[in-house]
């Protein structure tokens, strides 16, 4: 059975910021009277505005519990240049350390991270011009259900996932799921396509001469199992390097989608597909598609822009990747970092979890790999906030 478990007015140092501030000094914690250190001195300022978010962050070639993933601190700083460096202060050991730095955007926007649990110090500016907030990583929301996939919880009577097994429909007539591609196996769930046993013969699509191995797909979900409404999903995989198929982290409206728009009708929210090394576009796409009051199916979302600066390294490492939902939008993330902001509104109904490798008919002419390829899937997790 799978592990589930249930700001207005500025003070002056921020004035003085306006004027250029470009980077962080080095700031040393003291100590109080007692010896107790101290984290950094800063003048707590409204221009400094921070929340912590959940575990979203753990990049590596390793697997790892999901619990052991870095909190997220996203920040926005008022009136500060783009590139402004803002660094994050965490009790370590016996002192205060800087356990992350970053710059901010063109809107003054950072997102850093933190191993360390307890009291964060948001710190911009050094010396007297130094401002700053604290936050605490108690006030993220707590996780509502984690699988780090340690035991074989796929395809049982009591499990969280089963396999999605629709036969040839839709986009997919020379491939189906099956649970022979879909495994659990020392804390990781492996998606594969694989050529499928049962089929004979080749698959030939509509207007092409050449012939395809009919294929068997990794793919599986929590319907019936899980669901839940708004908050954060996220999942650590590590993706297939050949096109022809592409790894996916999805949900869909539990019962179906239905007519009306989101807020009615439930959505699907792609939370990342992978199409492959080399791809022209980069490759990673982050969609939410829904119906409107005419049934007409409408997209929104795309392309990750810029998908370089998030990574490159997609089938050696394990990347984490959420979604944020809320009431007026989806924010779609990399390790933490904000890849695309989708404003709604958005699905209004309880949504499960999907994970798939596919390989769809529209993929196949452009193939490069061999057989099989595969998707590995370290950790599954969902924070539900509700509806606020």
């Amino acid at each position: 059975m799978s592990r589930a478990r249930r700001a207005s007015s500025r003070p002056h140092a921020a004035t003085r910021l306006i004027a250029g501030l470009l980077a962080v000094g080095i700031v040393t914690a003291g100590c109080s009277s007692d010896g107790d250190p101290q984290p950094p001195s800063y003048t707590e300022s409204d221009a400094v505005d921070a929340r912590v978010l959940p575990q979203l962050a753990a990049n590596g070639e390793d697997t790892e519990a999901a619990d052991d993933a870095a909190w997220v601190v996203d920040a926005t700083i008022a009136d500060v240049d783009e590139g402004t460096t803002v660094t994050l202060y965490g009790r370590t050991g016996d002192g205060w350390d800087e356990v992350d730095e970053q710059e901010t955007d063109a809107d003054g926007q950072v997102a850093l991270t933190s191993t360390t649990a307890g009291d964060l110090h948001v710190v911009v500016g050094s010396g007297d011009d130094a401002i700053g907030a604290e936050v605490s990583t108690s006030d993220a929301p707590a996780a509502t259900f984690t699988d780090d996939f340690d035991e074989n919880s796929l395809d049982q009577p009591d499990a969280t996932w089963h396999t999605r097994a629709q036969g040839h429909i839709g986009v997919r007539t020379c491939s189906r799921a099956g649970a022979q591609a879909a495994q659990v196996a020392d804390g990781v769930l492996q998606l594969s396509v694989i050529e499928d046993p049962d089929m004979k013969g080749e698959c030939q699509l509509p207007g092409r001469r050449k012939k395809f191995p009919y294929r068997l797909n990794g793919h599986v979900g929590t319907e019936g199992t899980l669901s839940f409404t708004y908050g954060y999903a996220a999942a650590r995989i590590k993706t297939q390097s050949a096109r022809g198929q592409h790894a996916a982290f999805w949900m869909q409206a539990v019962g179906g989608q239905l007519s009306g728009g989101p807020q009615k009708g439930g959505a699907e929210i792609d939370v990342m597909e992978y199409f492959g090394d080399d791809h022209p576009l980069g490759g990673l796409t982050q969609f939410t598609y829904f119906l409107d009051e005419a049934g007409k199916k409408q997209t929104v979302g795309g392309w990750v822009p810029d998908v370089e600066q998030y990574g490159d390294d997609w089938a050696s490492t394990y990347h984490v990747y959420s979604v944020e939902w809320t009431p007026e939008e989806y924010v779609f993330r990399i390790d933490g970092q904000v890849t695309q902001r989708l404003e709604g509104p958005t699905s209004g109904r309880p949504e499960f979890l999907i994970l798939s490798l596919l390989s769809s008919d529209y993929e196949l002419p452009r193939f490069n790999g061999e057989l099989p390829e595969h998707m590995e899937v370290d950790w599954a997790r969902v924070w539900e906030t509700g509806a606020p």
